[in-house]
């Protein structure tokens, strides 16, 4: 009998955690004030734990609010379609997929960083591979899912690359940083990173830096966005004004760190 109720007692325990880390739906029902669901597949978030209790303290001293970070795209897109309201923090990638099956999500705020708004990918490798034909049964890393870094590798890869991108394989890695210095360690031959994140690698690491060079670039895309399924009513946009004015407070400041931004703007 006591181990019965050990048993019963671990797998509640292991429920909440399990629905708190993977962004169940629980939160898409409950009787709270509006909420902020977060999910991004171009990065990989180390700690949920740490990111939600973060945006939680902060939100809920203003306004109420709360914050739900997803890892798992499915269940982030179920709360999409089911939900009416509340604001979405999605890659601009992801809301393009969305929007082709007709998803009604809509840009509200871009994030910024160094007052950019928008990015580019960057496929780098070291200098004695001189065209993307030598990637052939390669490894590439990059942050984020794998669906998200073969859809950036086709882009830049170009028309008529379906046979090589079969034959690369991916490695996962926490950041940016981590892709890039994954090559310099020869774990991987080549990068998927923001321009940004090789501007980080010029400053701490030169000597890597100058060994790589560029096979090719993405188009510019936005960075994160804030998006809502229609028109914010009142709450919602006090909502939106919160996010908008959290880089004026250094709580603020240092969440949106998190989420690899430093601020937003309106888009006109």
């Amino acid at each position: 009998m006591k181990d019965t109720k050990k048993m019963k007692r671990f797998l509640t325990v292991f429920f909440i955690f399990s629905v708190f880390i993977t962004g169940g739906y629980w939160s898409a029902h409950s009787n709270v004030g509006s909420i902020i669901y977060f999910y991004n597949p171009e990065t990989n978030i180390n700690n949920f734990a740490t990111l939600k209790t973060a945006f939680d303290t902060y939100l809920v001293n203003h306004g109420g609010y709360y914050f739900q970070p997803f890892d798992d795209r499915e269940n982030f897109e179920a709360v999409i379609r089911e939900k009416k309201g509340d604001i979405y923090l999605l890659s601009s990638w992801h809301l393009k997929a969305l929007q082709q099956q007709k998803v009604p999500l809509e840009i509200a705020l871009v994030g910024t960083s160094k007052g950019n708004t928008m990015q580019r990918k960057v496929l780098s490798t070291k200098k004695d591979i001189a065209n993307v034909t030598m990637l052939k049964n390669t490894v590439i890393a990059g942050a984020g899912s794998e669906e998200y870094i073969h859809s950036v590798l086709k882009q830049i890869l170009g028309k008529g690359q379906d046979a090589l991108l079969r034959d690369i394989k991916i490695l996962i890695v926490p950041k940016d940083i981590d892709a890039l210095m994954a090559v310099g360690f020869g774990m991987a031959t080549a990068a998927i990173s923001a321009e940004s994140s090789l501007d980080k690698l010029a400053m701490f690491n030169p000597n890597q830096f100058r060994e790589l060079h560029s096979l090719g670039f993405s188009e510019k895309d936005y960075l994160l966005i804030a998006a809502t399924l229609k028109k914010p009513e009142q709450q919602e946009e006090q909502l939106l004004e919160v996010l908008r004015k959290m880089s004026e407070a250094d709580a603020g400041e240092e969440n949106l760190k998190l989420l690899g931004i430093d601020g937003w703007r309106v888009l006109q």
